[in-house]
């Protein structure tokens, strides 16, 4: 984790003269949308310098002038429990933008201005309000005197409601302003007792006098202090000593013993106090409070039976939706690359490159790329769910059975991000503050079936069970959810042993998704799987052709992919599994997506998806079709969510979760085949 005393790197672009706007707040305030209105398609998304942590970029144009527009992680507080934390404290600590803006949920005001005093009182004062879902709030009966409350705050107050649109001409007017610092502000900050402010004091003197004095706001500091933020400590010793340091933490033990808690927990809700004075300066109530929709919707959708229901319910629909539009446009792509490899081979003359073009190229690349459809699909219902607030929801319905298997019900939401790509979905266990409860979680999502897998799930239903192809996936997802959840156990329990920690999250009010965000999300996400079928699974086609046409099979000898399988195959044949299946999932290290685009090279036919389901039906049975979509589900990570699980959690969790995955696998599709032939399947 990186420490609060590390700079940042600035963004390229503030080095080629373009201004910085960091863009900070809760999550599910907004900010995402806002952040696509300000930027549009002029997005880069990376990593933060040193760590995996996602990092989005665009350039706002404002008259002749252009902004770089950086998001930062969504945050309740600028602690140091969290790397998403941490790198949003250092990016404002440091001073990388010149302009900050905060974007506030107006309907829960309070919870909001939280974090906005914890910006306020590093002695941040280029910060600008965003006061988004102004709509929400006033339906909730709430009216704000905005002079007022720029008055009372110091900083310009926008009222926005991003999703329509409104505000957003002002708030770059403002940005733009405050970035030429045309616009001056008096930054309130939180006012604490008596005798916590008396210690701030007594720590900032000591502090005065040490080089941290040019660095930082030294009252920042003092705070910091008092709360035991472990970062800042490490930090102040370095200038202090140890001698000084254990005076100030003796001075705090003492503050402890006369409020009786932390001090963490003390500052914390004395700053509500202090923020709940503020609002009734310029906040007013004005009729009864009224049962919202959101409520009555809560009622169902968070109830123990009913909303355990609809989330089954609402996730057979989401793959009943991907597989009913996205089948025939498959369809129509693989009948495409069909055609363009016939059309292209009778101009090539020479018989290796023709094979290579037409098999290895067309044939490997196209059999992925024709389920593009299905994985933009999926990314589209995902996001609606994540957008409409539903996310939050099954977090809840799914806490108390996550807590029967060792796990708080937040890991739930990154296994649900991993049905898209699990290398994102590893990232989003920094949001667990519980180390132990990270680790677990993040061992356990390679289970999940993400979007390369859901190629292989696909095929193999639409092959071999067309009139359920739907039950069968499901089936499939079911099993490998389930035994992410019994590994939860099994690890918690022999592996990574700890207390849980409580569970406790945030219930967005329901909206409807702005169409524009979730299709430029969707098209983020799923610009990786394009790239690659351009990059990895090119690659991995060309060489699975080669392998699979090399050296010629002369006199009844072996290509070299045969050899390979027939290597692995007497273990791979305990699952039901030939050489050919053994080849596949080998390749399909290098992405899920190979385990398909092999069988289409081994048989020759990689560009038509009905030739190879033909071929594949005529070598398999329906049950082992049905363990090679397990145990592809189950086994060895690609290498790219291996690479997530090392940056995320080091070597050790990396070969723990190979280790776990193989073995984890191995077992289970040994016992389905086995149990398959004693039912009579």
């Amino acid at each position: 984790m990186a420490s609060c005393c590390e700079r940042n790197d600035i963004p390229n672009k503030k080095k080629q003269g373009l201004m910085v706007v960091a863009l900070a707040g809760n999550p599910n305030v907004g900010k995402t949308t806002i952040f696509n209105a300000l930027t549009g398609l002029r997005q880069h998304v990376g990593n933060w310098p040193g760590v995996t942590v996602e990092k989005k970029e665009g350039i706002m144009k404002y008259k002749n002038e252009e902004f770089l527009v950086v998001d930062l992680p969504g945050t309740y507080s600028l602690t140091a429990h969290s790397i998403d934390e941490l790198i949003a404290r250092n990016f404002i600590l440091k001073g990388n933008a010149e302009v900050i803006v905060d974007v506030v949920d107006a309907s829960c005001l309070m919870r909001n201005l939280f974090l906005t005093m914890e910006i306020l009182e590093m002695g941040v004062k280029n910060v600008v309000l965003a006061l988004n879902k102004i709509d929400i709030a006033k339906k909730k009966g709430a009216k704000f005197d905005i002079k007022k409350m720029e008055k009372v705050l110091g900083i310009p107050i926008i009222p926005t409601n991003a999703k329509e649109g409104t505000g957003l001409e002002e708030l770059k007017r403002t940005i733009a302003a405050m970035a030429e610092r045309k616009i001056s502000t008096n930054p309130v900050i939180p006012v604490y007792e008596e005798p916590i402010e008396r210690e701030i004091e007594h720590v900032s003197r000591v502090l005065e006098g040490t080089p941290l004095a040019e660095q930082y706001n030294i009252r920042w500091l003092a705070v910091k202090l008092l709360t035991r933020d472990q970062e800042v400590i490490k930090l102040v010793l370095k200038y202090l000593g140890q001698t000084k340091m254990d005076e100030i933490l003796q001075h705090i033990s003492e503050l402890e013993v006369h409020y009786k808690r932390s001090l963490d927990i003390v500052i914390a809700n004395q700053k509500y106090e202090f923020i709940d004075r503020l609002m009734h300066q310029f906040v007013t109530h004005f009729g009864e409070v009224r049962e919202t929709l959101s409520d009555q919707l809560d009622r169902i959708l968070t109830h123990p039976l009913y909303g355990f229901l609809s989330l089954l319910a609402v996730f057979y629909a989401l793959f009943k939706f991907v597989f009913t539009l996205g089948t025939p446009m498959q369809e129509f792509l693989d009948s495409f690359f069909a055609s363009l490899g016939e059309s292209i081979a009778p101009y090539i003359a020479n018989e290796a490159l023709r094979g290579l073009i037409v098999e290895g190229i067309i044939g490997g690349v196209g059999a992925v790329l024709s389920f593009f459809p299905l994985v933009f699909l999926l990314f589209i219902a995902m996001a609606i769910l994540e957008d409409t607030g539903y996310m939050a929801r099954v977090a809840v319905v799914m806490e108390k059975v996550m807590k029967k298997f060792g796990l708080p019900g937040k890991s739930f939401i990154p296994m649900v991000l991993a049905f898209g790509c699990n290398v994102p979905a590893i990232m989003a266990t920094r949001t667990l503050e519980d180390e132990r409860d990270r680790i677990l979680t993040m061992l356990i999502n390679p289970l999940v079936p993400c979007s390369a897998r859901m190629v292989v799930i696909t095929f193999l239903a639409g092959a071999f069970f067309t009139e359920h192809q739907a039950l069968i996936a499901v089936s499939i997802y079911t099993v490998s959810i389930f035994l992410a959840l019994l590994s939860g156990l099994l690890l918690g329990k022999f592996v990574i042993k700890g207390e849980e920690s409580p569970f406790i999250i945030e219930l967005p009010d329901y909206l409807l998704p702005s169409w524009k965000t979730v299709v430029l999300h969707s098209w983020e996400r799923s610009k990786e799987f394009l790239r690659k079928a351009g990059t990895v699974i090119l690659i991995g086609a060309i060489a699975i052709w080669y392998l699979s046409n090399y050296p010629e099979p002369i006199g009844g000898g072996l290509s070299y992919s045969e050899q390979l399988g027939r290597a692995f195959e007497p273990f791979t044949m305990l699952m039901g599994l030939d050489w050919k299946a053994a080849v596949s999932l080998i390749f399909g290290i290098i992405a899920k997506e190979n385990v398909i685009a092999t069988y289409g090279i081994i048989y020759g036919v990689g560009e038509s998806e009905e030739a190879l389901a033909m071929l594949m039906r005529g070598a398999m049975t329906p049950l082992q079709a049905f363990v090679l979509g397990i145990v592809t589900t189950l086994y060895l990570p690609c290498i790219a969510t291996i690479g997530a699980i090392r940056a995320e959690g080091g070597n050790k969790w990396a070969f723990v979760a190979v280790v776990y995955n193989l073995a984890l696998a191995s077992i289970i599709g040994i016992l389905t085949y086995h149990i398959g032939l004693l039912l009579g399947f």
